[in-house]
């Protein structure tokens, strides 16, 4: 269903007193509603007037997520309603600024245009609200090349992709199946509808995967990808559910030129893990931008390691809200962000720039480490070396919690040259180590913009 509404706006131009209208279209594609999947029995959703169905997915718990999910351009007025008054909510990311009224059991705001948030209205589950970019010339059924799915439910099992394809998942269509492919070129998985199951592809150049909604719930990694080339995720929803650890999210592994945009991930472990898992092909230009990030049980929002064999280099992770990080590990417990070097991988010249970190970070903030190599018990463990990090315009909410920086304390195995870049914790300009809980260790060249203190030599708590 496609709905378009105009909004008017008067401007005066100075003296002249002249009045100009500039309109703004609004428009909202809804989708029909799937079969054999849960409506949501807490929340309602209307945009704009229209209702759009709501689904409760992985449960009626805490650990379920209710999710609304559409497209749209301009604004959108969204009018939620509870089971009961209202007496508080947030709605992240808290970066959007957005600010609601409440009237009873219903909460209302207004959204420029596409986004996606993540709601949490007293101590009900929580609710992702999907406003998807329209489609621009999807592909049709027919079309050459396409293996299209309709709205309606599909039990295909597994689909084995081929190259130059595209695999098409309409808006109200779910595909209950595992996607596989290797040593392909010029792959597609597009649409707004739901894939239930997990994505593994490897030695492919030119994938693209967007706008789907991907939910897996047993063990292994939703999205892997090994030595893939020229690759975008953009506009990917992923929630995994059910097992605790081994869901991470979307994996880039020995990956070059890389890039995940515009993607939101709840994940019970690490919601984006960069990895290297052989030493004779090199991670390079991996970019991280524009994503919201919910860590929810043994989870990092983005992590590099922890297997890390080969060079990773070139890494920007820009732009990104890290709503929570939670869980305990094999390095005591999780981070907002981290390094975790748990193998012989040269890791250097890393760049992690306008990142919100909110409160809801359970044990750290940050964690660069080098590993003696034995966390995951590999095979003649050898340490790597951490070089060249970068943080500029990083915000973290949680005062208490700890930044890790720490090496091993023997040959070259240690974290050096890393910057602080008008970084703050609860408001605060990290200026020295003493700004914060910094529990640094066989590091060295640690600095900080402005900086009143720069460390030059191996620092250690021993």
């Amino acid at each position: 269903m496609v709905k378009k509404i105009i909004f008017s706006a008067a401007i005066c131009f100075g003296l002249l007193h002249s009045l100009q209208s500039e309109e703004v279209r609004s428009t909202i594609v809804t989708y029909p509603t799937p079969t054999n999947l849960v409506t949501s029995p807490i929340f309602t959703v209307k945009v704009n007037a229209t209702d759009v169905w709501t689904e409760q997915v992985g449960g009626d718990g805490m650990e379920g997520l209710n999710v609304a999910n559409f497209s749209c351009s301009g604004p959108q007025t969204i009018k939620l309603t509870a089971p009961s008054n209202i007496s508080s909510y947030v709605i992240r990311p808290k970066s959007r600024g957005i600010v609601a009224k409440v009237n009873g059991r219903c909460i209302t705001f207004t959204i420029p245009g596409p986004q996606k948030l993540y709601i949490e209205i007293d101590s009900l589950p929580h609710l992702a609200i999907f406003a998807n970019p329209l489609e621009i010339n999807p592909p049709k059924q027919g079309d050459a090349g396409v293996v299209y799915y309709g709205p309606g439910t599909y039990d295909v099992g597994a689909i084995n992709l081929q190259s130059n394809q595209t695999i098409y998942i309409a808006g109200g269509a779910v595909v209950n199946a595992n996607i596989r492919g290797t040593n392909l070129q010029n792959v597609r998985i597009l649409g707004r509808g739901i894939l239930n199951g997990s994505v593994r592809i490897s030695s492919t150049t030119n994938l693209e995967v967007d706008g789907i909604f991907i939910r897996h719930s047993g063990r292994g990694w939703v999205n892997t990808l090994t030595d893939c080339a020229h690759s975008v995720y953009r506009d990917v929803k992923v929630f995994s559910y059910g097992t605790i650890w081994g869901t991470d999210g979307i994996d880039p592994v020995s990956c070059t030129d890389f890039t995940i945009d515009d993607c939101f991930l709840r994940c019970r472990d690490d919601c984006v893990s960069i990895k290297s898992s052989d030493e004779n092909h090199i991670t390079d230009s991996i970019t991280v931008t524009n994503c919201a990030m919910v860590g929810w049980s043994h989870s990092d929002g983005i992590t590099l390691g922890f297997n890390l064999e080969g060079l990773v280099q070139n890494v920007l992770v820009q732009n990104c809200d890290i709503l929570y990080a939670r869980g305990q590990g094999h390095t005591g417990g999780h981070s907002a962000f981290s390094i975790v070097c748990d193998n012989h991988g040269e890791v250097r010249n890393i760049r992690f720039e306008d990142i919100r970190v909110e409160e809801s970070i359970e044990i750290k903030n940050l964690e660069l480490i080098v590993t003696e190599a034995q966390r995951y018990g590999q095979r003649n463990p050898r340490p790597g070396h951490i070089k060249g990090v970068y943080l500029k315009n990083i915000q973290w909410e949680n005062a208490d919690k700890p930044f890790v920086i720490a090496g091993i304390p023997f040959n070259n195995h240690m974290v050096e040259d890393v910057t602080f870049d008008n970084c703050r914790v609860a408001g605060k300009l990290l200026t020295n180590p003493t700004d914060a809980d910094f529990q640094i260790e066989f590091a060295r060249d640690i600095k900080f913009i402005p900086s009143t203190k720069m460390t030059k030599k191996i620092r250690s708590n021993e």
